[in-house]
Protein backbone atom coordinates (compact mmCIF):
# COMPACT_ATOMS: atom_id res chain seq x y z
CA UNK A 1 0.00 0.00 0.00
CA UNK A 2 1.45 3.69 -0.77
CA UNK A 3 2.86 6.04 1.65
CA UNK A 4 0.53 8.81 2.77
CA UNK A 5 1.97 12.27 2.77
CA UNK A 6 1.58 12.14 7.02
CA UNK A 7 3.66 9.12 6.60
CA UNK A 8 6.36 10.35 4.11
CA UNK A 9 7.04 13.11 6.25
CA UNK A 10 7.01 11.39 9.27
CA UNK A 11 9.22 9.15 7.96
CA UNK A 12 11.42 11.93 6.30
CA UNK A 13 11.91 13.57 9.75
CA UNK A 14 13.38 9.93 11.81
CA UNK A 15 15.73 9.53 8.86
CA UNK A 16 16.91 12.99 9.56
CA UNK A 17 17.30 12.28 13.10
CA UNK A 18 18.97 9.48 12.80
CA UNK A 19 21.88 11.07 10.04
CA UNK A 20 22.08 13.50 12.76
CA UNK A 21 22.35 10.57 15.88
CA UNK A 22 24.86 8.54 13.24
CA UNK A 23 26.80 11.67 13.41
CA UNK A 24 27.09 12.26 17.14
CA UNK A 25 27.40 8.70 17.96
CA UNK A 26 30.91 8.21 15.27
CA UNK A 27 32.10 11.22 17.14
CA UNK A 28 31.38 10.90 20.84
CA UNK A 29 33.79 9.88 23.63
CA UNK A 30 31.22 10.06 26.37
CA UNK A 31 30.39 6.37 27.36
CA UNK A 32 26.89 7.54 28.52
CA UNK A 33 25.99 9.57 25.43
CA UNK A 34 27.17 6.74 23.07
CA UNK A 35 24.54 4.35 24.36
CA UNK A 36 21.81 6.44 24.60
CA UNK A 37 22.55 7.67 21.43
CA UNK A 38 22.34 3.96 20.58
CA UNK A 39 19.16 3.36 21.93
CA UNK A 40 17.33 6.47 19.97
CA UNK A 41 18.93 4.79 16.86
CA UNK A 42 17.10 1.39 17.76
CA UNK A 43 13.69 2.84 18.96
CA UNK A 44 13.69 5.28 15.32
CA UNK A 45 14.28 2.93 13.13
CA UNK A 46 11.81 0.61 14.92
CA UNK A 47 9.41 3.63 14.37
CA UNK A 48 10.52 3.89 10.72
CA UNK A 49 9.73 -0.14 10.19
CA UNK A 50 6.42 0.09 11.82
CA UNK A 51 5.48 2.59 9.36
CA UNK A 52 6.62 1.10 6.84
CA UNK A 53 7.34 -2.58 7.06
CA UNK A 54 8.03 -3.43 3.55
CA UNK A 55 10.99 -0.78 3.68
CA UNK A 56 11.58 2.61 2.55
CA UNK A 57 10.20 3.25 -1.09
CA UNK A 58 12.54 4.13 -3.52
CA UNK A 59 11.95 7.67 -4.25
CA UNK A 60 12.58 8.37 -0.87
CA UNK A 61 15.91 7.33 -0.86
CA UNK A 62 16.89 9.18 -3.83
CA UNK A 63 15.85 12.37 -2.38
CA UNK A 64 17.48 12.09 0.60
CA UNK A 65 20.45 10.86 -1.47
CA UNK A 66 20.31 14.17 -3.39
CA UNK A 67 19.79 16.68 -0.93
CA UNK A 68 23.29 15.32 0.89
CA UNK A 69 24.94 14.90 -2.54
CA UNK A 70 23.78 19.12 -2.76
CA UNK A 71 24.63 20.01 0.60
CA UNK A 72 28.17 18.62 0.38
CA UNK A 73 29.48 18.26 -2.80
CA UNK A 74 28.71 21.10 -5.39
CA UNK A 75 30.58 24.28 -3.77
CA UNK A 76 28.12 26.93 -6.15
CA UNK A 77 25.01 25.57 -4.61
CA UNK A 78 22.65 28.36 -3.07
CA UNK A 79 20.50 27.68 0.19
CA UNK A 80 23.50 24.65 1.27
CA UNK A 81 20.96 23.81 4.62
CA UNK A 82 17.51 24.12 3.22
CA UNK A 83 18.42 21.60 0.52
CA UNK A 84 18.90 18.86 2.56
CA UNK A 85 15.34 19.24 3.31
CA UNK A 86 12.82 17.72 0.97
CA UNK A 87 9.79 19.86 0.50
CA UNK A 88 6.70 18.66 1.78
CA UNK A 89 2.82 19.41 1.04
CA UNK A 90 1.54 21.67 3.60
CA UNK A 91 -1.75 19.13 3.13
CA UNK A 92 -2.65 16.28 0.92
CA UNK A 93 -4.15 18.67 -1.84
CA UNK A 94 -2.13 21.78 -1.38
CA UNK A 95 0.03 21.72 -5.14
CA UNK A 96 1.60 24.99 -4.84
CA UNK A 97 5.23 24.45 -5.33
CA UNK A 98 5.70 27.88 -3.47
CA UNK A 99 3.57 27.21 -0.47
CA UNK A 100 4.99 23.76 0.28
CA UNK A 101 8.50 25.02 0.20
CA UNK A 102 7.66 27.78 2.85
CA UNK A 103 5.49 25.59 4.87
CA UNK A 104 8.75 23.46 5.06
CA UNK A 105 10.97 25.99 6.11
CA UNK A 106 8.63 27.20 9.11
CA UNK A 107 8.47 23.76 10.06
CA UNK A 108 11.90 23.23 10.00
CA UNK A 109 12.84 26.20 11.97
CA UNK A 110 9.69 25.54 14.10
CA UNK A 111 10.94 21.89 14.76
CA UNK A 112 14.88 22.08 14.69
CA UNK A 113 16.52 25.41 15.47
CA UNK A 114 13.65 27.66 17.43
CA UNK A 115 13.96 24.98 20.47
CA UNK A 116 17.83 26.05 20.60
CA UNK A 117 16.34 29.16 21.62
CA UNK A 118 14.41 27.98 25.09
CA UNK A 119 15.49 28.44 28.37
CA UNK A 120 15.91 24.88 28.58
CA UNK A 121 18.93 25.35 26.43
CA UNK A 122 20.23 29.11 26.17
CA UNK A 123 19.96 31.10 29.37
CA UNK A 124 19.45 34.53 27.82
CA UNK A 125 19.55 38.36 29.98
CA UNK A 126 16.46 39.48 30.73
CA UNK A 127 16.33 42.02 28.34
CA UNK A 128 17.00 39.10 25.22
CA UNK A 129 14.56 36.68 26.94
CA UNK A 130 11.57 39.51 26.57
CA UNK A 131 12.96 39.62 23.49
CA UNK A 132 12.96 35.83 22.18
CA UNK A 133 9.25 35.49 23.77
CA UNK A 134 7.83 37.99 21.52
CA UNK A 135 9.64 35.48 18.88
CA UNK A 136 8.04 32.80 20.02
CA UNK A 137 4.60 34.39 20.08
CA UNK A 138 5.17 35.54 16.07
CA UNK A 139 5.60 31.62 15.64
CA UNK A 140 2.58 30.73 17.38
CA UNK A 141 0.65 32.97 15.16
CA UNK A 142 2.30 31.94 12.29
CA UNK A 143 1.32 28.41 12.92
CA UNK A 144 -2.14 29.42 13.25
CA UNK A 145 -2.53 31.30 10.02
CA UNK A 146 -0.61 27.55 8.70
CA UNK A 147 -3.26 25.82 9.57
CA UNK A 148 -6.06 28.27 8.83
CA UNK A 149 -4.54 27.92 4.80
CA UNK A 150 -4.58 24.29 4.98
CA UNK A 151 -8.02 23.87 5.93
CA UNK A 152 -9.18 26.54 3.42
CA UNK A 153 -7.16 24.10 0.27
CA UNK A 154 -8.92 21.36 1.74
CA UNK A 155 -12.03 23.12 1.24
CA UNK A 156 -11.56 24.06 -1.91
CA UNK A 157 -9.89 20.78 -3.29
CA UNK A 158 -13.52 18.99 -1.82
CA UNK A 159 -16.12 22.16 -3.15
CA UNK A 160 -18.51 20.79 -5.49
CA UNK A 161 -20.61 23.71 -6.18
CA UNK A 162 -19.15 26.45 -8.80
CA UNK A 163 -19.74 29.83 -6.60
CA UNK A 164 -18.70 27.95 -3.31
CA UNK A 165 -15.04 26.92 -5.11
CA UNK A 166 -14.72 30.24 -6.37
CA UNK A 167 -14.99 31.86 -3.12
CA UNK A 168 -12.63 29.59 -1.60
CA UNK A 169 -10.47 30.16 -4.20
CA UNK A 170 -10.25 33.78 -3.65
CA UNK A 171 -9.51 33.20 0.50
CA UNK A 172 -7.00 30.48 -0.84
CA UNK A 173 -4.58 33.54 -2.41
CA UNK A 174 -5.86 35.89 -0.14
CA UNK A 175 -4.38 33.56 2.71
CA UNK A 176 -1.67 32.50 0.45
CA UNK A 177 -0.25 35.96 -0.02
CA UNK A 178 -0.69 36.97 3.63
CA UNK A 179 1.47 33.61 4.79
CA UNK A 180 3.70 34.36 2.60
CA UNK A 181 4.08 37.62 3.79
CA UNK A 182 4.22 36.82 7.85
CA UNK A 183 6.31 34.07 6.98
CA UNK A 184 8.86 36.74 5.57
CA UNK A 185 8.31 39.08 8.33
CA UNK A 186 8.73 36.18 11.11
CA UNK A 187 12.20 34.98 9.13
CA UNK A 188 13.42 38.56 9.63
CA UNK A 189 12.42 39.56 13.17
CA UNK A 190 14.18 36.09 14.13
CA UNK A 191 17.65 36.96 11.57
CA UNK A 192 17.72 40.44 13.67
CA UNK A 193 17.64 38.77 17.06
CA UNK A 194 20.39 36.48 16.12
CA UNK A 195 22.35 38.97 14.32
CA UNK A 196 22.33 41.84 17.40
CA UNK A 197 23.01 37.98 19.73
CA UNK A 198 26.19 37.25 17.58
CA UNK A 199 27.38 41.16 17.60
CA UNK A 200 27.18 40.82 21.34
CA UNK A 201 29.01 37.72 21.55
CA UNK A 202 31.92 39.04 19.60
CA UNK A 203 31.90 42.13 21.33
CA UNK A 204 32.24 39.91 24.46
CA UNK A 205 28.76 40.93 26.28
CA UNK A 206 27.36 38.56 28.68
CA UNK A 207 23.91 38.10 26.93
CA UNK A 208 24.52 34.25 27.69
CA UNK A 209 25.03 32.88 30.72
CA UNK A 210 25.56 29.62 29.53
CA UNK A 211 27.59 30.22 26.52
CA UNK A 212 30.17 27.51 26.93
CA UNK A 213 27.58 24.76 27.48
CA UNK A 214 26.54 22.58 24.16
CA UNK A 215 22.86 22.03 23.25
CA UNK A 216 21.34 18.49 24.33
CA UNK A 217 17.81 17.74 23.64
CA UNK A 218 16.06 15.58 25.89
CA UNK A 219 14.34 13.11 23.48
CA UNK A 220 11.60 11.90 26.10
CA UNK A 221 10.01 15.72 25.31
CA UNK A 222 11.89 16.79 22.07
CA UNK A 223 12.17 15.79 18.65
CA UNK A 224 15.11 18.21 17.80
CA UNK A 225 18.16 16.60 16.55
CA UNK A 226 19.66 18.79 14.22
CA UNK A 227 21.81 20.74 16.91
CA UNK A 228 22.29 17.56 19.50
CA UNK A 229 25.92 17.84 20.61
CA UNK A 230 26.42 21.41 19.10
CA UNK A 231 28.06 24.83 21.36
CA UNK A 232 25.78 27.17 21.30
CA UNK A 233 28.02 29.88 19.01
CA UNK A 234 27.89 27.45 16.28
CA UNK A 235 24.01 26.22 16.95
CA UNK A 236 23.33 30.11 16.54
CA UNK A 237 25.14 30.69 13.69
CA UNK A 238 23.66 27.51 11.92
CA UNK A 239 20.39 29.57 12.73
CA UNK A 240 21.54 32.46 11.64
CA UNK A 241 22.23 31.00 8.01
CA UNK A 242 19.39 29.41 8.01
CA UNK A 243 17.44 32.50 8.23
CA UNK A 244 19.34 34.37 5.65
CA UNK A 245 18.64 31.18 2.83
CA UNK A 246 15.06 31.09 4.07
CA UNK A 247 14.40 34.94 3.40
CA UNK A 248 16.75 34.35 0.07
CA UNK A 249 14.03 31.75 -1.18
CA UNK A 250 10.98 34.08 -0.31
CA UNK A 251 12.26 37.29 -1.30
CA UNK A 252 9.58 38.13 -3.93
CA UNK A 253 9.52 41.63 -5.75
CA UNK A 254 6.57 42.48 -4.06
CA UNK A 255 7.35 42.22 -0.43
CA UNK A 256 9.04 44.70 1.59
CA UNK A 257 12.78 43.75 3.08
Amino acid sequence: MPLSHEQIVEISRLQNMIRNLEKIKRSSKDEFQAHRVAMDLDKYHGMIQEISPEGIPDNMHETVQASKALKENDPNIKNKLIAQFPVMKVSPNSNDREINQIATIINVLDGEYMPILGDTHIKFDFAHQSERDTLFKYLENLRRNMKVLTETIEEYAQAEKQEFREQLGRMKNKQSRIFISESYDFLKKVREFLEAIQKDIRAGNSVIMNLDEKITFNPRFEKSTLLEGRDITSSLNEFFDFTKEAMDVINLPNLKI
